[in-house]
């Protein structure tokens, strides 16, 4: 089902949303996090056009993974007008730079902090503590399958 769709019962299904400003790492993201869940995954290159959709409809949304580092507006401040928003949203830190530690990123909102290249594992912890793994899909091969020759546990290269 597309996000943009009704079902019968007339309440639009939760989705995901996953915001980076590298189309490459976007794509990457979306394939490692629809290994864990059913959910319809929004994606966008711009934090600002994120906004945009999310202030919308928020309550379309129950989680989202953002980058730190982008152009226009960076990931702590997304999140805070996110939260604006939606106090409650899940919202994980996926960054490439150590400048924060996980427990900054919390004191700044985030449900947690995935640093890049992410791990696999890592990402079915983050989401396995905040409840987000539930659905038909569960952690299973279907990422190896679509890109050959990874494993699990493997830090991808040139991922900032």
């Amino acid at each position: 089902m597309k996000t943009n769709d009704v079902p019968p019962n007339g309440v639009p299904e939760p989705c995901w949303m996953i915001v980076d400003d590298n189309e490459t790492i976007l794509t990457l993201v979306r394939s490692l996090v629809e290994c864990f869940t059913d959910r319809p995954i929004e994606c966008f290159l711009s934090p600002e056009a994120a906004l945009l959709v999310f202030q919308a409809a928020p309550e379309r949304f129950e989680f989202v993974i953002t980058d730190l580092e982008m152009p226009g507006m960076n990931g702590t401040d997304f999140c805070r007008r996110l939260h604006e928003t939606s106090p409650a949203l899940k919202v994980l830190l996926s960054t490439g730079s150590e400048i924060l530690t996980d427990d900054q990123a919390a004191a700044r909102g985030f449900c947690g902090l995935l640093h890049k290249p992410m791990l696999m594992q890592s990402l079915k912890t983050v989401l396995s503590r905040e409840g987000l793994i539930r659905g038909k899909r569960k952690y299973t091969q279907d990422f190896f399958r679509k890109n050959t020759g990874l494993h699990d546990g493997l830090r991808l290269p040139g991922i900032d």
